[in-house]
Protein backbone atom coordinates (compact mmCIF):
# COMPACT_ATOMS: atom_id res chain seq x y z
CA UNK A 1 0.00 0.00 0.00
CA UNK A 2 1.17 3.51 -0.67
CA UNK A 3 1.73 5.70 2.40
CA UNK A 4 1.29 9.03 0.64
CA UNK A 5 -0.33 11.26 3.25
CA UNK A 6 -1.39 13.81 0.60
CA UNK A 7 -4.32 11.56 -0.23
CA UNK A 8 -5.73 12.01 3.26
CA UNK A 9 -5.45 15.74 3.87
CA UNK A 10 -8.83 17.23 4.68
CA UNK A 11 -10.44 19.41 2.07
CA UNK A 12 -11.64 22.86 3.11
CA UNK A 13 -14.49 22.65 5.61
CA UNK A 14 -17.87 22.06 3.97
CA UNK A 15 -16.26 21.60 0.51
CA UNK A 16 -17.80 18.86 -1.61
CA UNK A 17 -15.41 16.49 -3.35
CA UNK A 18 -16.57 15.41 -6.80
CA UNK A 19 -17.19 11.75 -7.53
CA UNK A 20 -14.41 11.81 -10.14
CA UNK A 21 -11.90 13.29 -7.68
CA UNK A 22 -12.89 10.76 -5.03
CA UNK A 23 -12.33 7.87 -7.45
CA UNK A 24 -8.97 9.32 -8.46
CA UNK A 25 -7.74 9.64 -4.87
CA UNK A 26 -8.84 6.11 -3.97
CA UNK A 27 -7.17 4.72 -7.08
CA UNK A 28 -3.91 6.51 -6.26
CA UNK A 29 -3.92 5.32 -2.65
CA UNK A 30 -4.27 1.58 -3.24
CA UNK A 31 -1.72 -0.79 -4.73
CA UNK A 32 -2.25 -4.42 -5.81
CA UNK A 33 -1.57 -7.31 -3.47
CA UNK A 34 1.66 -9.13 -4.27
CA UNK A 35 1.21 -12.51 -2.57
CA UNK A 36 1.17 -15.30 -5.17
CA UNK A 37 -0.56 -18.66 -5.18
CA UNK A 38 -0.27 -21.61 -7.55
CA UNK A 39 -3.74 -23.02 -8.15
CA UNK A 40 -5.34 -25.78 -10.17
CA UNK A 41 -7.16 -24.08 -13.02
CA UNK A 42 -10.60 -25.03 -11.64
CA UNK A 43 -9.73 -23.09 -8.47
CA UNK A 44 -8.36 -20.12 -10.42
CA UNK A 45 -11.61 -18.82 -11.88
CA UNK A 46 -11.92 -15.10 -11.13
CA UNK A 47 -8.34 -14.79 -9.90
CA UNK A 48 -5.76 -12.43 -11.35
CA UNK A 49 -2.88 -14.00 -13.25
CA UNK A 50 0.50 -13.16 -11.76
CA UNK A 51 2.52 -14.45 -14.73
CA UNK A 52 2.12 -14.69 -18.48
CA UNK A 53 0.88 -18.04 -19.78
CA UNK A 54 2.84 -19.30 -22.82
CA UNK A 55 1.70 -22.22 -24.93
CA UNK A 56 4.16 -25.07 -25.43
CA UNK A 57 2.08 -26.58 -28.27
CA UNK A 58 0.18 -25.63 -31.39
CA UNK A 59 -3.62 -25.55 -31.24
CA UNK A 60 -4.81 -27.37 -33.20
CA UNK A 61 -1.77 -29.67 -33.08
CA UNK A 62 -2.39 -31.10 -36.56
CA UNK A 63 -4.37 -30.44 -39.72
CA UNK A 64 -7.98 -31.44 -39.14
CA UNK A 65 -11.37 -31.13 -40.71
CA UNK A 66 -13.73 -28.26 -39.92
CA UNK A 67 -16.70 -30.22 -41.31
CA UNK A 68 -18.19 -33.68 -41.65
CA UNK A 69 -17.47 -34.65 -45.24
CA UNK A 70 -14.80 -36.11 -47.49
CA UNK A 71 -11.06 -35.40 -47.54
CA UNK A 72 -9.63 -35.15 -51.06
CA UNK A 73 -6.58 -34.04 -52.98
CA UNK A 74 -7.43 -30.66 -54.57
CA UNK A 75 -5.64 -31.60 -57.81
CA UNK A 76 -8.81 -33.51 -58.68
CA UNK A 77 -10.76 -30.23 -58.66
CA UNK A 78 -9.02 -29.01 -61.82
CA UNK A 79 -11.49 -31.01 -63.87
CA UNK A 80 -14.99 -29.68 -64.47
CA UNK A 81 -17.82 -31.17 -62.35
CA UNK A 82 -19.50 -33.53 -62.00
CA UNK A 83 -16.62 -35.47 -60.49
CA UNK A 84 -16.57 -38.94 -58.95
CA UNK A 85 -14.21 -40.32 -56.33
CA UNK A 86 -13.85 -43.66 -54.59
CA UNK A 87 -14.19 -43.75 -50.81
CA UNK A 88 -11.34 -45.88 -49.44
CA UNK A 89 -11.63 -45.37 -45.69
CA UNK A 90 -12.61 -43.12 -42.78
CA UNK A 91 -10.92 -40.68 -40.41
CA UNK A 92 -12.45 -40.04 -37.00
CA UNK A 93 -11.31 -37.77 -34.18
CA UNK A 94 -8.79 -39.86 -32.25
CA UNK A 95 -8.75 -42.57 -34.93
CA UNK A 96 -7.12 -41.16 -38.09
CA UNK A 97 -6.74 -42.77 -41.52
CA UNK A 98 -3.08 -43.73 -42.17
CA UNK A 99 -3.15 -45.10 -45.72
CA UNK A 100 -2.22 -43.53 -49.05
CA UNK A 101 -4.91 -41.58 -50.95
CA UNK A 102 -4.64 -41.18 -54.72
CA UNK A 103 -6.04 -38.22 -56.68
CA UNK A 104 -9.17 -40.16 -57.64
CA UNK A 105 -9.82 -41.36 -54.08
CA UNK A 106 -11.20 -39.78 -50.93
CA UNK A 107 -11.61 -40.50 -47.22
CA UNK A 108 -14.79 -40.07 -45.19
CA UNK A 109 -13.85 -37.59 -42.44
CA UNK A 110 -15.54 -36.19 -39.32
CA UNK A 111 -15.21 -32.75 -37.75
CA UNK A 112 -11.97 -32.52 -35.79
CA UNK A 113 -10.50 -35.64 -37.35
CA UNK A 114 -6.91 -35.59 -38.60
CA UNK A 115 -6.45 -35.00 -42.32
CA UNK A 116 -4.78 -37.82 -44.31
CA UNK A 117 -1.29 -36.87 -45.51
CA UNK A 118 -2.26 -36.87 -49.20
CA UNK A 119 -5.38 -34.69 -48.73
CA UNK A 120 -5.64 -30.93 -48.48
CA UNK A 121 -9.36 -30.15 -48.92
CA UNK A 122 -12.66 -31.22 -47.36
CA UNK A 123 -15.90 -31.35 -49.31
CA UNK A 124 -18.77 -31.11 -46.83
CA UNK A 125 -21.15 -34.04 -47.04
CA UNK A 126 -24.10 -31.84 -48.03
CA UNK A 127 -22.28 -31.06 -51.31
CA UNK A 128 -21.91 -34.71 -52.32
CA UNK A 129 -24.04 -37.58 -53.53
CA UNK A 130 -22.93 -41.01 -52.35
CA UNK A 131 -23.74 -44.39 -53.85
CA UNK A 132 -22.05 -47.23 -51.97
CA UNK A 133 -18.31 -46.37 -52.18
CA UNK A 134 -18.60 -43.64 -54.80
CA UNK A 135 -19.26 -39.94 -54.17
CA UNK A 136 -20.20 -37.42 -56.81
CA UNK A 137 -19.36 -33.70 -56.60
CA UNK A 138 -21.63 -31.55 -58.75
CA UNK A 139 -20.14 -28.07 -58.32
CA UNK A 140 -16.77 -26.31 -58.14
CA UNK A 141 -14.96 -26.06 -54.81
CA UNK A 142 -11.97 -24.17 -53.43
CA UNK A 143 -8.61 -25.70 -52.62
CA UNK A 144 -7.93 -26.09 -48.85
CA UNK A 145 -11.52 -25.32 -47.86
CA UNK A 146 -12.87 -26.62 -44.53
CA UNK A 147 -9.39 -27.47 -43.21
CA UNK A 148 -7.96 -26.25 -39.91
CA UNK A 149 -4.19 -25.84 -39.79
CA UNK A 150 -1.70 -26.40 -36.92
CA UNK A 151 -1.42 -23.32 -34.71
CA UNK A 152 -4.39 -21.64 -36.39
CA UNK A 153 -5.90 -20.88 -32.98
CA UNK A 154 -2.75 -20.83 -30.83
CA UNK A 155 0.81 -20.98 -32.14
CA UNK A 156 3.52 -22.68 -30.11
CA UNK A 157 5.57 -20.32 -27.88
CA UNK A 158 3.01 -17.50 -28.03
CA UNK A 159 1.61 -15.76 -24.93
CA UNK A 160 -2.04 -16.73 -24.67
CA UNK A 161 -2.92 -14.95 -21.40
CA UNK A 162 -1.07 -11.98 -19.93
CA UNK A 163 -0.31 -11.25 -16.29
CA UNK A 164 -2.96 -9.00 -14.78
CA UNK A 165 -5.88 -10.73 -16.49
CA UNK A 166 -8.86 -11.94 -14.49
CA UNK A 167 -9.44 -15.58 -15.41
CA UNK A 168 -12.80 -16.23 -17.10
CA UNK A 169 -14.64 -19.49 -17.86
CA UNK A 170 -13.43 -19.23 -21.47
CA UNK A 171 -9.86 -18.94 -20.16
CA UNK A 172 -10.25 -22.24 -18.29
CA UNK A 173 -11.02 -23.92 -21.59
CA UNK A 174 -8.13 -22.12 -23.26
CA UNK A 175 -5.70 -23.22 -20.56
CA UNK A 176 -6.85 -26.82 -20.74
CA UNK A 177 -6.54 -26.77 -24.55
CA UNK A 178 -2.79 -26.18 -24.20
CA UNK A 179 -2.37 -28.72 -21.40
CA UNK A 180 -2.01 -26.22 -18.55
CA UNK A 181 -3.30 -27.65 -15.26
CA UNK A 182 -2.00 -24.97 -12.84
CA UNK A 183 -1.48 -21.22 -12.96
CA UNK A 184 0.17 -18.64 -10.70
CA UNK A 185 -2.27 -16.04 -9.43
CA UNK A 186 -2.47 -13.33 -6.80
CA UNK A 187 -4.40 -14.27 -3.68
CA UNK A 188 -7.88 -12.97 -3.00
CA UNK A 189 -8.21 -9.80 -0.92
CA UNK A 190 -9.67 -10.31 2.55
CA UNK A 191 -12.27 -7.73 3.56
CA UNK A 192 -13.42 -7.21 7.15
CA UNK A 193 -16.64 -5.34 7.88
CA UNK A 194 -18.94 -4.48 10.75
CA UNK A 195 -21.78 -2.17 11.68
CA UNK A 196 -21.90 0.19 14.64
CA UNK A 197 -24.79 1.46 16.72
CA UNK A 198 -26.70 0.51 19.84
CA UNK A 199 -29.94 0.70 17.86
CA UNK A 200 -28.90 -2.11 15.49
CA UNK A 201 -30.16 -5.63 16.16
CA UNK A 202 -29.12 -8.85 14.48
CA UNK A 203 -31.68 -11.16 12.93
CA UNK A 204 -33.48 -13.22 15.55
CA UNK A 205 -33.29 -10.52 18.22
CA UNK A 206 -36.36 -8.67 19.45
CA UNK A 207 -36.70 -5.01 18.47
CA UNK A 208 -37.14 -2.52 21.29
CA UNK A 209 -38.23 1.11 21.04
CA UNK A 210 -36.01 2.88 18.50
CA UNK A 211 -34.28 -0.34 17.38
CA UNK A 212 -33.89 -1.49 13.77
CA UNK A 213 -32.54 -4.63 12.16
CA UNK A 214 -29.06 -4.31 10.66
CA UNK A 215 -29.57 -4.68 6.89
CA UNK A 216 -26.24 -3.18 5.84
CA UNK A 217 -24.13 -6.17 6.82
CA UNK A 218 -26.28 -8.42 4.66
CA UNK A 219 -26.15 -6.19 1.57
CA UNK A 220 -22.40 -5.77 2.04
CA UNK A 221 -22.01 -9.52 2.47
CA UNK A 222 -23.83 -10.05 -0.83
CA UNK A 223 -21.86 -7.41 -2.71
CA UNK A 224 -18.52 -8.63 -1.36
CA UNK A 225 -19.42 -12.22 -2.22
CA UNK A 226 -20.14 -11.13 -5.80
CA UNK A 227 -16.79 -9.32 -5.83
CA UNK A 228 -15.11 -12.66 -4.98
CA UNK A 229 -13.17 -11.73 -1.85
CA UNK A 230 -12.57 -13.55 1.40
CA UNK A 231 -15.00 -12.14 3.96
CA UNK A 232 -14.53 -11.46 7.68
CA UNK A 233 -17.91 -10.44 9.15
CA UNK A 234 -17.28 -8.91 12.59
CA UNK A 235 -20.96 -8.37 13.35
CA UNK A 236 -22.66 -5.44 15.07
CA UNK A 237 -20.39 -3.52 17.43
CA UNK A 238 -22.03 -1.53 20.22
CA UNK A 239 -21.20 2.14 20.83
CA UNK A 240 -18.37 1.31 23.18
CA UNK A 241 -15.07 3.10 22.51
CA UNK A 242 -12.82 0.31 23.75
CA UNK A 243 -14.73 -2.36 21.82
CA UNK A 244 -14.77 -0.35 18.59
CA UNK A 245 -11.04 0.35 18.86
CA UNK A 246 -10.24 -3.31 19.48
CA UNK A 247 -12.40 -4.35 16.53
CA UNK A 248 -10.74 -1.88 14.16
CA UNK A 249 -7.27 -2.98 15.27
CA UNK A 250 -8.22 -6.65 14.88
CA UNK A 251 -9.57 -5.95 11.37
CA UNK A 252 -6.43 -4.04 10.38
CA UNK A 253 -4.21 -6.92 11.50
CA UNK A 254 -6.20 -9.65 9.73
CA UNK A 255 -7.66 -8.09 6.58
CA UNK A 256 -6.58 -6.25 3.46
CA UNK A 257 -9.48 -3.78 3.69
CA UNK A 258 -11.92 -2.64 6.37
CA UNK A 259 -15.50 -1.45 5.88
CA UNK A 260 -17.82 0.02 8.48
CA UNK A 261 -21.32 1.32 7.97
CA UNK A 262 -22.68 4.20 9.99
CA UNK A 263 -21.07 6.41 12.58
CA UNK A 264 -17.97 7.54 10.68
CA UNK A 265 -19.00 11.12 9.88
CA UNK A 266 -17.52 14.11 11.68
CA UNK A 267 -19.94 15.51 14.22
CA UNK A 268 -21.92 12.34 14.90
CA UNK A 269 -22.45 11.28 18.49
CA UNK A 270 -20.30 8.18 18.39
CA UNK A 271 -16.73 7.03 18.87
CA UNK A 272 -15.75 5.83 15.40
CA UNK A 273 -14.45 9.11 13.97
CA UNK A 274 -12.59 9.89 17.21
CA UNK A 275 -10.86 6.48 17.20
CA UNK A 276 -10.00 6.70 13.51
CA UNK A 277 -8.20 9.99 14.05
CA UNK A 278 -6.18 8.37 16.82
CA UNK A 279 -5.13 5.13 15.11
CA UNK A 280 -5.25 5.88 11.38
CA UNK A 281 -4.70 8.32 8.57
CA UNK A 282 -8.31 8.88 7.63
CA UNK A 283 -9.95 11.68 5.68
CA UNK A 284 -13.59 12.53 6.29
CA UNK A 285 -15.05 13.57 2.96
CA UNK A 286 -18.29 15.09 1.86
CA UNK A 287 -18.92 13.77 -1.64
CA UNK A 288 -20.91 15.74 -4.19
CA UNK A 289 -23.22 12.77 -4.78
CA UNK A 290 -26.69 11.68 -3.78
CA UNK A 291 -27.14 9.27 -2.09
CA UNK A 292 -23.86 8.80 -0.24
CA UNK A 293 -22.59 12.25 0.75
CA UNK A 294 -20.55 11.31 3.86
CA UNK A 295 -17.57 9.00 3.35
CA UNK A 296 -14.47 8.30 5.37
CA UNK A 297 -11.44 6.87 3.59
CA UNK A 298 -7.85 6.27 4.56
CA UNK A 299 -5.45 3.81 6.16
CA UNK A 300 -5.29 1.99 9.48
CA UNK A 301 -1.81 0.49 9.77
CA UNK A 302 -1.53 0.51 5.95
CA UNK A 303 -4.88 -1.28 5.60
CA UNK A 304 -7.39 0.69 3.49
CA UNK A 305 -10.44 1.76 5.44
CA UNK A 306 -13.88 2.87 4.23
CA UNK A 307 -16.39 4.41 6.60
CA UNK A 308 -19.60 4.10 4.62
CA UNK A 309 -22.79 6.04 5.38
CA UNK A 310 -25.49 4.49 7.51
CA UNK A 311 -28.47 4.66 5.18
CA UNK A 312 -28.81 1.39 3.23
CA UNK A 313 -29.02 2.87 -0.28
CA UNK A 314 -26.05 5.12 0.47
CA UNK A 315 -24.08 2.07 1.60
CA UNK A 316 -24.79 0.24 -1.65
CA UNK A 317 -24.11 3.25 -3.88
CA UNK A 318 -20.76 4.04 -2.26
CA UNK A 319 -19.80 0.35 -2.24
CA UNK A 320 -20.67 0.10 -5.94
CA UNK A 321 -18.65 3.19 -6.88
CA UNK A 322 -15.75 3.31 -4.43
CA UNK A 323 -15.28 -0.02 -2.63
CA UNK A 324 -15.56 -1.95 -5.88
CA UNK A 325 -12.80 0.22 -7.36
CA UNK A 326 -10.58 -0.38 -4.33
CA UNK A 327 -11.06 -4.16 -4.46
CA UNK A 328 -10.40 -4.15 -8.18
CA UNK A 329 -7.17 -2.28 -7.50
CA UNK A 330 -6.16 -4.76 -4.77
CA UNK A 331 -6.66 -7.57 -7.29
CA UNK A 332 -4.42 -5.78 -9.80
CA UNK A 333 -7.20 -5.53 -12.41
CA UNK A 334 -8.36 -2.87 -14.83
CA UNK A 335 -10.66 -0.60 -12.83
CA UNK A 336 -13.09 0.14 -15.66
CA UNK A 337 -15.96 -2.11 -14.57
CA UNK A 338 -18.97 0.19 -14.93
CA UNK A 339 -20.98 -0.14 -18.13
CA UNK A 340 -22.23 3.34 -19.08
CA UNK A 341 -25.12 3.54 -21.55
CA UNK A 342 -27.47 6.15 -22.97
CA UNK A 343 -31.21 5.57 -22.55
CA UNK A 344 -34.45 7.46 -23.02
CA UNK A 345 -35.97 8.34 -19.66
CA UNK A 346 -39.68 7.54 -19.43
CA UNK A 347 -40.36 9.64 -16.31
CA UNK A 348 -39.68 13.21 -15.21
CA UNK A 349 -36.98 13.19 -12.52
CA UNK A 350 -36.50 15.77 -9.79
CA UNK A 351 -32.93 16.98 -9.29
CA UNK A 352 -31.37 20.03 -7.63
CA UNK A 353 -27.98 21.24 -8.93
CA UNK A 354 -24.96 20.71 -6.69
CA UNK A 355 -24.49 16.96 -6.46
CA UNK A 356 -24.34 14.06 -8.93
CA UNK A 357 -27.52 12.04 -8.51
CA UNK A 358 -27.50 8.26 -8.70
CA UNK A 359 -31.20 7.56 -8.95
CA UNK A 360 -32.36 3.97 -9.11
CA UNK A 361 -33.82 2.88 -12.42
CA UNK A 362 -35.13 -0.05 -14.43
CA UNK A 363 -33.36 -0.37 -17.79
CA UNK A 364 -35.17 -2.12 -20.62
CA UNK A 365 -34.90 -2.54 -24.39
CA UNK A 366 -37.92 -2.01 -26.62
CA UNK A 367 -38.82 -4.39 -29.44
CA UNK A 368 -37.19 -1.99 -31.91
CA UNK A 369 -33.93 -1.95 -29.94
CA UNK A 370 -34.25 1.38 -28.10
CA UNK A 371 -32.92 1.50 -24.53
CA UNK A 372 -35.35 3.05 -22.06
CA UNK A 373 -35.17 3.62 -18.33
CA UNK A 374 -37.80 4.39 -15.72
CA UNK A 375 -37.54 5.31 -12.08
CA UNK A 376 -38.19 2.81 -9.32
CA UNK A 377 -40.23 5.42 -7.46
CA UNK A 378 -39.26 7.01 -4.15
CA UNK A 379 -35.53 7.80 -4.13
CA UNK A 380 -34.77 8.39 -0.45
CA UNK A 381 -31.49 6.93 0.82
CA UNK A 382 -33.49 4.80 3.27
CA UNK A 383 -35.72 3.23 0.55
CA UNK A 384 -34.02 -0.16 0.22
CA UNK A 385 -36.78 -1.43 -2.08
CA UNK A 386 -35.52 1.05 -4.69
CA UNK A 387 -32.32 -1.01 -4.93
CA UNK A 388 -34.14 -4.32 -4.97
CA UNK A 389 -36.28 -3.21 -7.93
CA UNK A 390 -33.49 -1.50 -9.88
CA UNK A 391 -31.01 -2.85 -12.39
CA UNK A 392 -29.14 0.43 -12.97
CA UNK A 393 -28.32 3.88 -11.67
CA UNK A 394 -29.65 6.86 -13.59
CA UNK A 395 -26.74 9.31 -13.41
CA UNK A 396 -27.71 12.99 -13.45
CA UNK A 397 -24.65 15.31 -13.60
CA UNK A 398 -23.68 17.51 -10.68
CA UNK A 399 -24.76 20.83 -12.19
CA UNK A 400 -27.92 19.56 -13.89
CA UNK A 401 -31.46 20.21 -12.75
CA UNK A 402 -34.68 18.31 -13.36
CA UNK A 403 -34.95 15.78 -16.18
CA UNK A 404 -38.02 15.84 -18.42
CA UNK A 405 -39.69 12.67 -19.63
CA UNK A 406 -38.25 11.68 -23.01
CA UNK A 407 -34.78 13.10 -22.37
CA UNK A 408 -31.70 10.97 -22.93
CA UNK A 409 -29.84 10.16 -19.71
CA UNK A 410 -26.73 8.24 -18.73
CA UNK A 411 -27.24 4.95 -16.92
CA UNK A 412 -24.77 2.70 -15.14
CA UNK A 413 -25.95 -0.87 -15.59
CA UNK A 414 -25.51 -2.97 -12.45
CA UNK A 415 -22.74 -5.47 -13.08
CA UNK A 416 -24.02 -8.26 -10.89
CA UNK A 417 -22.82 -7.05 -7.49
CA UNK A 418 -26.08 -5.41 -6.44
Amino acid sequence: MTNNNDCFKNDPQHALLTVEKTLQQIKQAIEPLKTRQTLAIRDALGRTLAENVVSSINVPPHRNSAMDGYAINSEFLTSAPPLQLTVIGSSFAGNPFHGKVSVTECVRIMTGAMMPDDCDTVIMQEDTLRTENIIQINKQHEKAQNVRHPGEDIAKNTTVLKAGRQITPADLGLLSSIGISEVTTYRKPKVAFFSTGDELKSLGETLGPGDIYDSNRYTLFGMLTKLDVDILDLGVIADDKTLIRETLEKAASEADMILTSGGASVGEADYVSEILQEIGQVNFWKIAMKPGKPLAFGMINNTPYFGLPGNPVSVMATCYLFVQLAITRLKGLDDNNHLSLQARCLNPLNKAPGRTDFQRGILKQTTDGVLTVETTGLQGSHILTSMSLANCFIVIPQNSGNVAAGETVEVLAFNGII
